[in-house]
């Protein structure tokens, strides 16, 4: 907590950035795009996803933690950090357009989902800003604390190693979170 604490103001501006995209893209594509056809059903969910339960929260996890966090966010911003940011809202669109056409059961359905997840990615574009900024400007990044810049890209992945904790930990309830809604609204 004590390296999240230090970076509360990054940390509040991708939260702002963030989020804020996703709402103002669904905003937008509400004009944008013609109405979905709905009927009103819950469309069947495919059966790789009602396996077993465990198995299924593992998967979510690792993925969403190896490759939609590291990979995606997180590793792009290590070597040009604001392609942590550009890659943050490029999710944000995407997820915009997603959720634009679903209804509002659905949405409220999935939002406990959708804010672990998205809290996640936005800790992840944070220790990948910080630790891209580490090797470029290290004084900046550890405010003047006289680091080089190896140094200070030590301390950065050190830093980002203690924010990932974060990042799992947000992913593992978000994919509990995610398997559960997914397993009650295939009952109905």
């Amino acid at each position: 907590m004590a390296s999240v604490s230090g970076r509360w103001a990054l940390l509040a501006f991708m939260n702002l950035l963030f989020f804020g995209c996703v709402f103002v893209v669904v905003f937008l594509a509400q004009f944008l795009f013609p109405p979905p056809l709905y009927s009103g059903g819950f469309s069947m969910v495919p059966e790789v996803f009602l396996g077993s339960w465990f198995t299924m929260v593992l998967g979510v996890f690792a993925f969403n933690l190896a490759v939609s966090a590291f990979v995606v966010v997180t590793l792009p911003g290590v070597v040009f950090f604001p392609l942590s940011t550009g890659f943050l809202l490029f999710r944000a669109v995407l997820w915009g357009l997603l959720l634009c056409p679903l209804p509002t059961w659905l949405f409220l359905a999935f939002l406990p989902t959708l804010v672990l997840e998205g809290e996640a990615y936005v800790f992840a574009a944070v220790a990948g800003t910080v630790a891209g900024v580490s090797w470029i400007k290290p004084e900046y990044a550890y405010r003047g604390e006289g680091s080089s810049r190896v140094e200070a890209f030590k301390k950065a992945l050190r830093e980002c190693l203690s924010v990932y904790v974060l990042v799992a930990m947000f992913l593992l309830v978000a994919a509990v979170v995610e398997n559960v809604t997914i397993v009650l609204l295939s009952s109905f």
